[in-house]
């Protein structure tokens, strides 16, 4: 029979306890800029994209929907999972919060095609730039008012 001595008790409890504070330290670290970063690098890849670009979009972005960010708690809850690579771990959660972030990850997307550079850069390669809300960004718009004879 294995007997545990007080010793590694304590160790294991040391272990735990400090295993969990270095998991809130990560996790309290996130900022919106981590939660938009790691949504748009899931669906798109890796982003050449300066900080202050992203800055900048995610600036934007809350500005105009500030109602799509989830709670501070579960974005650094998904960013966390996402970093670690763990995504499908959102699966555990309630039917609500995984609609949730499906809507914010489509919003987050859309509006990064739209604020951005992304779609209209000649090589991948390229570095994206914020370039702000632009009123068309169809270039074969036509916005002449029609001629009446």
């Amino acid at each position: 029979m294995m007997e545990i001595s007080r010793r590694s008790v304590l160790a294991i409890m040391a272990g735990g306890v400090a295993s969990t504070g270095v998991a809130f330290a990560a996790v309290s670290s996130f900022s919106d800029e981590d939660l938009v970063r790691v949504t748009l690098e899931k669906y798109l890849g890796g982003l050449n994209m300066r900080i202050e670009h992203l800055q900048q979009f995610v600036l934007e972005f809350r500005n105009r929907n500030p109602w799509l960010f989830p709670s501070e708690k579960l974005g650094d809850a998904v960013t966390l999972l996402e970093t670690a690579k763990l995504g499908q771990a959102r699966k555990l959660l309630p039917k609500r919060k995984q609609r949730d972030l499906r809507h914010f990850d489509r919003w987050v997307v859309a509006e990064f095609h739209m604020l951005t550079d992304y779609a209209s850069r000649s090589s991948p390669s390229d570095p994206i730039r914020f370039t702000g809300w632009q009123p068309c960004t169809n270039p074969f718009a036509t916005l002449d008012p029609p001629k009446t004879a």
